[in-house]
């Protein structure tokens, strides 16, 4: 018991585009600390520690995922629950890795429906990256 080592798993924005498209490279690709999921936007934000393959503190965890769209000719992403939705609320940052590689990262933020239309804005965040120099790779999400 005298050697043993810990780890955080944080990983860079350049490091996410990395992981991204060994996953699409090879869709059998797994990396521990991040679980596939079929559709993330689906789930509300307080399930997500239930599906994922590690436990955190700081209430992180990642997640690959294909994208669910609206409409089947259509790009816009399905990001609706049960109880409210996940809105797109920054600018969208590009992202650069050393080696070429180019991606994009979207910050999303979980509204809650209310009565008579009003929505309210929760505390919930994910992170969604999309790699944009590879027409084979969808995205990941991670909150």
């Amino acid at each position: 018991m005298e050697n043993l080592l810990g780890y955080k798993f944080q990983p860079s924005n350049e490091q996410i585009l990395y992981l991204l498209v060994e996953k699409r490279l090879d869709p059998h690709f797994s990396y521990h600390p991040i679980k596939d999921i079929v559709d993330i936007c689906s789930l509300e934000p307080w399930d997500l520690a239930t599906e994922s393959k590690t436990e955190s503190e700081d209430q992180v965890w990642y997640f690959f995922c294909e994208p669910y769209y609206k409409y089947r000719k259509s790009n816009r992403a399905h990001r609706r629950t049960k109880t409210g939705h996940w809105k797109i609320t920054s600018r969208v940052s590009k992202i650069e890795a050393r080696n070429g590689l180019t991606g994009i990262k979207k910050i999303l933020t979980f509204y809650r429906h209310g009565l008579a239309s009003k929505e309210a804005i929760t505390e919930w965040v994910m992170h969604e990256y999309h790699v944009t120099d590879d027409p084979r790779y969808k995205w990941i999400a991670v909150t």
